[in-house]
């Protein structure tokens, strides 16, 4: 059953995912103030929700999928710029600082990342949500509202399409 949040359960919420949904909006839009705004606008409609007597049962699947319907109506709002054009003219918007890894893998870096732009929206988000955040099929399942089965065959598929990318 779903329980409703008082503003402390709220705020260890906010500690404890806050930094995943941030992650998740961030490799979705390439653009950190818009990854803020849209971790901002999640917590604030996921606190409405529950505060109007939502029920919310995993309140870590409600805040991913949250989160991605934020990010779906952002895209159909604006075309963003491909994330090569993104990074290229703000190289301070990498999410982390890679510059004492060796330069191989700074080259397998951004194969991989050519890789997942080129890749559909749905299979970038499974590859996202299960690489980068580390969430088992279960969970991207229920965020993504499909089967645990349907998951793993498209992260195989996704995966499948990365390595032909990256290694043709």
């Amino acid at each position: 059953m779903g329980v409703r949040f008082d503003k402390n359960a709220f705020l260890q919420s906010y500690e404890a995912h806050a930094d995943a949904i941030y992650r998740h909006c961030f490799f979705r839009v390439w653009r950190k103030e818009l990854a803020e705004e849209l971790v901002q606008e999640t917590f604030m409609r996921a606190w409405g929700y529950a505060n109007d007597g939502g029920k919310i049962d995993n309140m870590r699947a409600f805040l991913y999928r949250t989160a991605t319907n934020l990010i779906i109506d952002n895209s159909r709002k604006k075309k963003e710029a491909s994330l090569e054009e993104v990074l290229e003219n703000n190289p301070a918007l990498e999410p982390a600082d890679l510059g004492a890894a060796p330069i191989e893998q700074n080259i397998i870096l951004n194969d991989v990342r050519r890789a997942l732009s080129d890749l559909p929206d749905e299979e970038r988000e499974l590859l996202t949500l299960r690489y980068i955040e580390d969430l088992d099929p279960k969970e991207i399942a229920e965020i993504l509202k499909i089967s645990p089965n349907n998951v793993s065959v498209r992260l195989n598929r996704a995966a499948e399409k990365i390595k032909q990318i990256v290694n043709p």
